[in-house]
């Protein structure tokens, strides 16, 4: 047997999930609460709107009333390939997004205990709705949320995110999308911006080097993404970043301590009041 191709485990019984949730449970979003000036800022809200952000911007939102930075398994921008740096909703346009919004600035003008865990479970509760907005709103470049917007494509990204311990192949995944093969091929590469099985390996690197990064052993990395041998994991690895896998040597993402209300965060912070 080829020691390259990933071989599938046993496995218990599977659960699909819908199309955001496999990738929200990948992806594992924690917000920290900062500055409204802060350029590492993801999602800044405004009294109207809520400000997607994938890339660092020195420009502030104008009239921001609290801001928040994301600190996820798989950095967002490089999940989201394809999505705009910058991405605004209105309040009124997402059903839910008013109301949280609501909650959230009450929670900052208030200052009770425990508000600043209270605002960032609440920001990570507003990615959720800020991401089906973005896959709703059917993004007119290739990319992942455009492939999550597709109603044929979207079946096989979940069964990628979900399941990436299993020997794909492109006939299994376009089986997956109820699609002929050549049909399947040529609207994942229109949508997505790539081959399915280069898709596949993407993400299944990216979940290796999390499981590196927490320190897993190459032989648990190798496992958890299908490979039955580390020798054909590092080969894997290799052409994908050109280095080789090392437990905990490459971290993909930062990590921010808890923070309180800022200050500066446009909502006075107040006197945590118990």
């Amino acid at each position: 047997m080829n020691a390259d191709v990933p071989v599938l485990a046993p496995e218990s019984p599977i659960i699909r999930r819908d199309r955001l949730s496999a990738l929200i449970a990948a992806l594992r979003p924690a917000a920290t609460i900062c500055a409204v000036d802060d350029p590492q800022a993801t999602l800044v809200m405004t009294p109207s709107t809520l400000v997607l952000r994938l890339r660092p911007r020195t420009a502030p939102e104008p009239d921001a009333l609290l801001a928040a930075r994301f600190d996820c398994a798989l950095p967002l921008a490089q999940a989201l390939h394809g999505a705009p740096d910058r991405l605004e909703i209105a309040h009124d346009e997402c059903p839910g997004l008013g109301a949280l919004a609501h909650v959230l600035t009450a929670e900052a003008k208030a200052g009770r205990c425990g508000s600043p865990h209270a605002i960032a479970r609440l920001f990570e509760a507003v990615l959720v709705l800020a991401l089906r907005r973005a896959i709703d709103a059917g993004p007119p470049e290739p990319g992942l949320l455009a492939g999550l917007s597709h109603p044929r494509l979207h079946r096989a990204l979940v069964a990628i995110h979900d399941r990436p311990a299993v020997p794909w192949t492109t006939e299994a995944l376009a089986a997956e999308a109820g699609m002929s093969r050549s049909r399947f091929m040529a609207g994942f590469a229109e949508v997505i911006g790539t081959s399915p099985l280069a898709y596949v390996t993407r993400w299944r690197m990216g979940i290796a080097r999390v499981a590196l990064v927490e320190g897993a052993t190459v032989k648990d990395a190798a496992r958890r993404i299908g490979y039955s041998s580390p020798a054909g994991f590092r080969r894997a690895w290799r052409r994908h970043f050109e280095d080789s896998p090392m437990p905990g040597a490459s971290r993909p993402r930062l990590t921010h301590p808890p923070a309180a209300v800022p200050a500066s965060a446009g909502i006075a912070a107040g006197t945590s009041r118990g």
